[in-house]
């Protein structure tokens, strides 16, 4: 395994933000216990076993059950001196990691390179900036360096401590020879008039928890080690190398978003769409990345996604020389750098774009202290709570990060035509506007648009207005509400008069007030109605 294609920010992060070294010390300390309860349980076995023979059970039939007795309890001494062997490998490999730990540079210092580099570049119109733009790469490269030198040290001996674990199959193997000897020897039938005895003794008890932990202590082991791949290999192609059952399909979207769930037709296709909270979620894999879940985004125009989403470092690479770089960002304090790549988006069920513009994202930094404390170094972590890897943007004027949405790549021409999301049906449909439905309103611009609001059935105050599905519960500028506060009822309507929606100022719904700017409508008419983009048109249209 090769550590030399994992940039520092990468290899950093996945060290300080994972739990450490505390599973293996907690599954060192499990196998202690393993260890501990097998011993008693094979001295038990014996002082049971033998003080049947020496008080009412003599002759041959005693003879025999001794020996069997003994071969069980050194099967049980095997496997105590196996787990005392992995409770010490536990804890060298914990050793291993805290050393690589110690060794790898801090995340905070490799995202203040990165961002010094990019401020750096942007300012750098005359090339004045050159020979610190080069001092900041060196820096950087040593960086480098010395992860991969912590990590390849940490690789080994993981490795090495790894290799002296003796699988637990033969310790199985061994039981059950024992077990065939004794059922197939005179010895099975006598042995089952002793099998109630052990059963209501405290050794029967005693072996059922031994085995039990034994169980899931193999386990917990088996998902640690499992994690320590997965993690690298998420790192390099995008996807974990070892199957656990819940990841989905390399370059389909089979797992949530199931092909039987995708209906297209002549002029139409119809993928499923859930809610997160207030998100509109949909799956898709983009490029060489398995399914992941994306934020439907109306605010904004184009695809945005992590680098592990298209397969990893190697997936980098798999689509060419990017058409262009930059720096976007988010409300709520995270800024990233990414490049953009020509690649197709797969909805399942066959539904599948033309290569297309996509934003990926190769490292974030927050841009405030509450920023860093809640989400730390990671585009993952910003949208965690919302469910989501990335933002699919099917603005038609949102006029940003791209020029063109995904959504308008198929090479079915009706398939572009427009977008209806469909939160209560569950639904997000590509193609022409739906003629089952009752249109209620339509205005014109697809986010970015004017409305109308009322404040506690005062006049109608025009306002510059984002229809955005992402924005959770949206922005109010202050002038709006003048001195209403909270219990004060809002109405928006379009510009001819149309009532969209309404609400009450409380806890249940509170957008964030703002100075000035656009008020920005959040998800609540989107969970009120189906809304259909047309990208021609440039328009919004509400249906019942």
């Amino acid at each position: 395994m090769s550590f030399l294609v994992s940039p520092p920010e990468v290899i950093s992060s996945l060290l300080s933000a994972g739990t450490g070294s505390a599973p293996m010390l907690a599954a060192s300390a499990a196998w202690d216990g393993v260890a501990t309860e097998l011993g008693s349980a094979a001295q038990s076995f014996s002082a049971l076993t033998s003080g049947l023979a020496g008080e009412a059970w003599q002759g041959v039939g005693s003879e025999a059950m001794l020996a069997a007795a003994a071969r069980y309890a050194g099967a049980l001494s095997v496997a105590a001196t196996q787990a005392e062997t992995a409770a010490a490998q536990a804890q060298t490999v914990a050793g291993a990691f805290e050393s690589a730990l110690a060794a790898t540079v801090h995340p905070a210092l490799v995202a203040a390179n990165r961002n010094q580099l990019a401020q750096l570049v942007v300012s750098n119109l005359l090339g004045q900036n050159a020979p610190t733009i080069a001092a900041v790469e060196a820096e950087y490269e040593q960086m480098w360096a010395q992860n991969v030198t912590a990590m390849v040290g940490y690789y080994g001996g993981a490795s090495a401590a790894t290799a002296q674990l003796t699988a637990w199959s033969e310790v199985q193997d061994l039981l059950a020879q024992v077990s065939s000897a004794i059922a197939g020897g005179p010895v099975g039938a006598a042995l089952s008039s002793v099998d109630s005895a052990i059963s209501s003794s405290p050794v029967g008890g005693l072996l059922s928890n031994a085995a039990e932990t034994v169980n899931n202590d193999v386990g917990q082991v088996e998902e640690a080690v499992i994690d320590v791949v997965n993690e690298t290999s998420e790192t390099l192609i995008g996807r974990p190398l070892i199957s656990t059952g819940s990841s989905g399909s390399t370059g389909s979207a089979a797992t949530t978003n199931a092909t039987s769930a995708v209906t297209t037709t002549s002029t139409s296709a119809t993928v499923p769409l859930t809610v997160n909270g207030s998100e509109a979620i949909v799956y898709a894999s983009v490029g060489n990345g398995s399914s992941q879940p994306l934020l439907v985004d109306t605010g904004s125009t184009g695809l945005v996604v992590p680098y592990q989403d298209i397969g990893g470092i190697l997936g980098l690479f798999s689509y060419g020389l990017p058409t262009g770089f930059g720096i976007g960002g988010y409300s709520g304090g995270l800024d990233y750098l990414y490049v953009t790549l020509n690649m197709p988006i797969n909805f399942g069920g066959g539904l599948v774009t033309n290569s297309t513009p996509v934003d990926v994202e190769l490292f974030a930094w927050p841009t405030s202290l509450q920023a860093l404390e809640t989400n730390g170094f990671s585009f993952q972590n910003y949208f965690a709570h919302d469910g989501v890897t990335g933002v699919l943007g099917v603005g038609a004027n949102a006029s940003g990060p791209s020029t063109s949405s995904p959504t308008q790549s198929f090479s079915n021409s009706y398939y572009n035509e427009g977008l209806l999301i469909n939160e209560s049906a569950g639904t997000l449909t590509f193609g022409p506007a739906p003629t089952t439905l009752t249109s209620i309103a339509t205005v014109t611009g697809a986010p970015i648009t004017t409305l109308e609001v009322s404040v506690n059935g005062g006049a109608l105050q025009s306002v510059s207005a984002i229809i955005d599905s992402g924005g959770v519960d949206g922005t109010l500028p202050s002038s709006l509400l003048g001195s209403a506060g909270t219990g004060s009822t809002i109405a928006v309507y379009t510009t001819s008069g149309q009532e969209l929606y309404s609400y009450a100022l409380d806890s249940t719904y509170y957008p964030t007030v703002t100075s000035g700017g656009s008020m920005n409508t959040g998800y609540l008419p989107f969970s009120e109605y189906a809304v259909y983009i047309d990208y021609a048109a440039d328009t919004m249209t509400f249906y019942e």
